[in-house]
Formats: C-alpha cells, sequence, structure tokens
C-alpha cells in the first residue's frame, strides 16, 4: 500500500467516524475518493456556509460579463437610499470581506431567520463600524450580495446562477434557500450534490476556464483567492486562506484583550479553561466546546482577539459551515476536497467533533 492511499484511507475513515454523508477528493481533475457514506444515494446536499465560496464565484461571473464593474464599486451606486451618512463609503469589496461594519448578531438564527426580508434588514441595519476599518464575520452583509447581483444583472441570484454559473457546468440538480419575499439566501442555502460541489471548486482551481475557454475571468479568481482586506489577512473575497499549518494560542494576554473590551466573567472563566500553546485547530475546538465557549459572543477588536494564530505558507483557499461541511482547493496541489452531511443524517446533530481535523487531513494527504 502506498502512503497517498495510506492517507486517502485513514482520511475515509475519519469521515466514517465523524458522521459524514459525502467526501469527493479530485486531483488534477480526476477523482481519487467519491464515498456516499449514509446510504441515502446522490442527491444535493445543504452547503451552509460553503454557499459564500459559490456566491463568491457567481459575483465574479457578474463582473466577467461586465454587470458590475469591480469589487470597488460603491454600495451606494445601487441604492440610493445609502448616498448620505456613513454608509456611502460602503463597498461591494467590504460586504465580500466581511468589513461592512453593518450591525450583526452572530448567530443567524436569533435575527436572521426569524425576518421575512433579508435584504430590507440588511439596508436597514446600523453601522456599528466605519466600512473597511473592523473585520466581523456578518451573515447579513452577505445576504445583501444576493440583492446587489439582482440590481446589476437583472435577474434573482439564483436564476443568474443557473443560467450563467450553474448551466454551463452541467449542474442540474439543485436548489437554493429563498426568504418569504423572495430573495436568494447569500450567508447559506444552496444544495449541491457533492460532486458538483467539487466541480465547482475545480472551476476555482483552474483559474475560471472551463475545457479551456473563461467563465469567470483569471484575474477575479487570482484576486478573490488572496487576502482581499488589510483588517484580516486569512480572507479573501468571501473565501478563507488555506495555510500549510496553522497552529493557534490562548494566553493570558488574550484573556486580558477580551477582559478590556468587556467580556463577562462566566466568558474570561470559561475561556481560562482554553488557555494553551501551538495547537491544532482541531484541539482548540475541542478546547472551547468542552468549555463553552462561543466564539462569535466575544468582544474582539483589531489586533485584540481571544486567541491569536500563527500560518504557514498559504497553499489555496477553503470553506466551511455549520454541521461540519467543508470546501478545500489546494491551489498548488491541485487538489480539491468536500466532506458534507445532511440534515436528515440520523447523527447530523451529534457532532462533537465537527469534523475538525478535515483540513489537516486533507493538507496530510499532499504533505512529503
Amino acid at each position: 500500500m502506498t502512503i497517498l492511499q495510506s492517507r486517502l484511507d485513514d482520511l475515509i475513515q475519519a469521515a466514517r467516524d465523524a458522521n459524514s454523508s459525502a467526501l469527493v477528493i479530485l486531483h488534477h481533475g480526476e477523482p481519487l475518493v467519491n464515498e456516499l457514506l449514509d446510504d441515502q444515494g446522490d442527491r444535493p446536499i445543504e452547503t451552509m456556509s460553503v454557499t459564500k465560496a459559490v456566491l463568491s464565484l457567481l459575483v465574479g461571473r457578474a463582473v466577467t460579463l461586465g454587470h458590475l464593474p469591480d469589487v470597488d464599486l460603491p454600495i451606494r451606486d445601487l441604492y440610493p437610499e445609502w448616498q448620505q451618512g456613513r454608509k456611502r463609503h460602503l463597498t461591494l469589496r467590504h460586504l465580500l470581506t466581511h468589513t461592512s461594519g453593518l450591525q450583526n448578531l452572530p448567530i443567524a438564527h436569533q435575527e436572521i431567520y426569524p425576518s421575512p426580508d433579508l435584504v430590507q434588514l440588511a439596508l436597514c441595519a446600523e453601522l456599528d463600524h466605519p466600512p473597511g476599518t473592523h473585520f466581523a464575520y456578518n451573515n447579513k452583509a452577505v445576504n445583501l450580495i444576493c440583492s446587489v447581483l439582482e440590481r446589476a444583472t437583472g435577474h434573482k441570484a439564483d436564476d443568474f446562477a443557473r443560467a450563467e454559473l450553474f448551466g454551463p457546468l452541467g449542474i442540474e440538480d439543485w436548489s437554493w434557500a429563498r426568504d418569504e419575499a423572495g430573495n436568494p439566501h447569500g450567508m447559506s442555502g444552496l444544495s449541491l450534490r457533492p460532486r458538483d460541489l467539487a466541480r465547482l471548486g475545480q472551476l476555482t482551481l483552474d483559474g475560471g476556464e472551463v475545457d479551456g475557454a473563461p467563465l469567470i475571468s483569471r484575474e477575479w479568481i487570482e484576486e478573490s483567492t488572496q487576502p482581499a482586506t488589510p483588517v484580516e489577512n486569512t480572507m479573501g473575497l468571501l473565501w478563507w486562506m488555506l495555510f500549510a499549518w496553522t497552529r493557534h494560542s490562548v494566553t493570558e494576554r488574550e484573556l486580558q484583550n477580551v477582559a478590556e473590551l468587556g467580556g463577562t466573567p462566566q466568558q474570561l472563566a470559561a475561556l481560562r479553561q482554553c488557555l494553551c500553546t501551538d495547537v491544532s485547530r482541531a484541539e482548540l475546538i475541542t478546547l472551547i466546546r468542552a468549555a463553552g465557549v462561543v466564539p462569535p459572543e466575544l468582544p474582539v477588536l483589531p489586533g485584540k482577539g481571544w486567541m491569536t494564530q500563527e500560518h504557514g505558507p498559504r497553499v489555496g483557499v477553503r470553506h466551511d459551515g455549520d454541521l461540519g461541511q467543508h470546501l478545500i482547493v489546494h491551489q498548488e496541489a491541485k487538489l480539491v476536497a468536500v466532506r458534507l452531511i445532511a440534515w436528515g443524517h440520523p447523527q447530523a446533530r451529534e457532532r462533537a467533533s465537527n469534523f475538525a481535523s478535515f483540513n489537516d487531513l486533507v493538507l496530510s494527504l499532499v504533505a512529503p
């Protein structure tokens, strides 16, 4: 047995142990793994926040076709109600990099899912920070991107995707959730067959080309898959950077950050149980879950976070989502990896590990 096959076997077994529904690995566009693991067959599965990576591609298609000029388009050009006040400075780049500054509750079901109109919810949000000055993962702002696409192209984002992204790739079996007002979600809601999600990852890996013909400009792919804001060096245009390795630390300094920013005694006590130095993402997730820490609820500012990270070289991009959904595009190794778990999986809610080691396992496939 080769080293690669042994590592693939370990990855497949880890996927089974973590209640996965599907695992797909492509190398140079050819399938290494195409496993359906829950005995429910090949069908579209909700990709959760991995939807955002597909939305980045969709915006890139709109830019390529000339519907949008570039990523620095002022949103006020499409929404006259933002011509006045601080929102006039807000651009599409800010929405795509989670630096809009729009007020946002970190847990989606607290504010977003109950809203009948996600676009109006975003448009009416106040600014917590001047645009471009603060990074905060913001589902509310991402939902507005679908409306930006509609105003720019004349089509709902999902209809535009059908005609201009999924159609050219031969992706036919999919669905995209809409709110009560008929707005497609941007933060999540896209259901795809696992192999079709991998196909979208391959499109990214191929520089936006399909069979040698450009579908999305190579310039967009290059811009979206590298750090796109000075505020957060791990964020592209709705893509997270993939590094060869990442180590995490929670020290007394980070505790002091949270205390100075108004962290509650309960938050500080829980975070103190997570003190660690140079641990993996999987190890950190195990610690914070055991302690009951909810990272989106912790107060942070640029340079004053609840943890610190040290990264190795950037080797690609990724996105993940609730339930443990993953899309990895390892640009250096020419590898695409997808892991999905369906809501209907018998153990969908029993996901203590959330497959936290998936990134590391995929990176190990190409390790020396």
